[in-house]
């Protein structure tokens, strides 16, 4: 009896709260609707829902600030994992194989009245792993035109590669060429596989010369890009026969930051491909820079051509105009509140630009075949994965909230088919749930998950 009167009385007390509450919420202003709904995100389940959700106005808070950030990077040295962790939501396809990234995906995080939007980009790639990989050809330009966007670079560097991790990758030398007055800091990652913390120490004065933040820290001795032998038989062999021409344009002085036209851009990137494909990859051009100023290129005073820049980078390992260096471990959380914080104080006083409940900009079909494509490449070590393509055949939310997804799987071969889908579909079922899984994290709801394995050839199913 006494324990019916204490139940009685527990409901009557929810049942007060929750009238107070609504009686709170048809007295609160505009803005204070805002701030509740700040925490109330999702990712859209639907493309309807994508629409709607675009469609919605994107209302500031007060004193409303800004950043955003391009995540650039070698293959593998996780970015999307960083983003992840950065964001506390699964937004971005991970995986131990190179190239999972394969289209610019966009991040939201909201703190207090500050929006930071992480541009996740795929793994900095050549012309000639475009070829061999058979990946799309948008891997050249899209991690540039994410930067002509960006407020701010974070080179995301991995230190558990005993090979790499005292060198900044070419292609990564090369963006930071290309934009040198964009604000960017180093984040060296896998610090948890690193046994002997005093090499992280060690990696960073390497690889910023010493001087971060424009204070230099350690003496270093560098090299002048302009004495090596190469360079001086170039000039040796021009001022003799003029055989050698160099094939650049006069550099010119400009007064701000580099002020490109995307679309621009995007053409003269293409070319470069186009180029680069031609010679595979590999071919050299001599080019004379030894007249430039390293101090102006750095200061961004002087706008390098391609194979100016190819040069001025030939034989740099580093770069010393990093404001900040973090040492991080995406996977476990280590250094990543440090990190957050200090994106949360480069923020400016602007507009917020996507609504407070949006997490990414990526269309739900896109997640499900990255997602899907993400976890061919975990169970396969081979590159099967690369060669196999992806499809949505059925999309449904039912009335239950089950989101119910039929990718289709589409082979080269009738072999690769028996390979994929293994004894009794053991394997297509694994990767089935491995997706499933992930996809529930990711739209927080029920998802039922079939893949659909055919051949280009027979067309034949193979249904989980």
């Amino acid at each position: 009896m006494m324990i019916g009167r204490c139940l009685l009385q527990v409901l009557r007390g929810v049942r007060c709260q929750h009238l107070q509450v609504r009686h709170l919420n048809h007295a609160k202003t505009g803005d204070e609707k805002i701030w509740e709904n700040i925490y109330q995100r999702e990712v859209p389940r639907t493309m309807e829902e994508m629409g709607l959700a675009l469609q919605k106005e994107v209302q500031s808070p007060p004193d409303a600030r800004l950043l955003k950030v391009a995540i650039v990077g070698v293959p593998n040295c996780g970015k999307s994992t960083l983003i992840n962790t950065l964001v506390g939501w699964r937004v971005c396809s991970v995986s131990y194989k190179v190239h999972t990234t394969e289209v610019r995906a966009r991040a939201v995080h909201n703190m207090g009245s500050t929006q930071l939007v992480f541009l996740d980009t795929p793994g900095l790639v050549t012309p000639k792993e475009i070829m061999k990989h058979g990946l799309k050809r948008s891997l050249v330009t899209e991690t540039e035109l994410s930067l002509h966007e960006a407020d701010l670079i974070a080179v995301v560097h991995d230190i558990s590669n005993h090979f790499t991790r005292h060198d900044l990758h070419p292609r990564v030398l090369r963006l930071l060429t290309l934009y040198p007055t964009l604000p960017s800091v180093l984040v060296l990652n896998k610090v948890d596989k690193a046994k002997n913390k005093q090499i992280l120490l060690e990696i960073t004065r390497i690889l910023t010369e010493g001087v971060v933040g424009g204070h230099t820290s350690h003496q270093v001795i560098k090299k002048s890009i302009s004495l090596d032998q190469e360079t001086l038989l170039c000039k040796s062999l021009a001022r003799n026969s003029e055989q050698l021409e160099c094939k650049t344009t006069n550099f010119d002085y400009i007064d701000g930051s580099q002020d490109f036209e995307m679309n621009s851009r995007r053409e003269n990137l293409e070319e470069e491909f186009e180029e680069d494909s031609v010679h595979g990859g590999d071919h050299k051009i001599l080019c004379d820079i030894s007249h430039l100023n390293e101090k102006d290129v750095l200061e961004g005073k002087i706008l390098l051509t391609e194979q100016q820049v190819s040069e001025f980078i030939k034989n740099r390992k580093s770069w010393p105009k990093f404001e900040e260096v973090f040492m991080v471990s995406a996977l476990d959380g280590t250094g990543i509140d440090d990190l957050r914080q200090f994106l949360f104080s480069k923020a400016y006083s602007r507009p917020w630009i996507f609504s407070s409940q949006v997490v990414t900009d990526q269309n739900p079909e896109e997640i499900v075949l990255s997602t899907v494509r993400e976890k061919f490449l975990n169970a396969f070590r081979s590159e099967i994965p690369y060669t196999l393509q992806f499809k949505i055949e059925y999309w449904e939310l039912t009335q239950s909230e089950v989101l119910s997804i039929m990718v289709q799987v589409m082979c080269k071969r009738e072999g690769l088919v028996r390979l994929i889908v293994g004894g009794s579909g053991s394997v297509v079922s694994q990767i089935a749930k491995a997706s499933e899984q992930s996809l529930r994290n990711t739209f927080r709801t029920e998802v039922m998950l079939k893949l659909n394995v055919v051949s280009s050839s027979k067309k034949k199913k193979h249904k989980r």
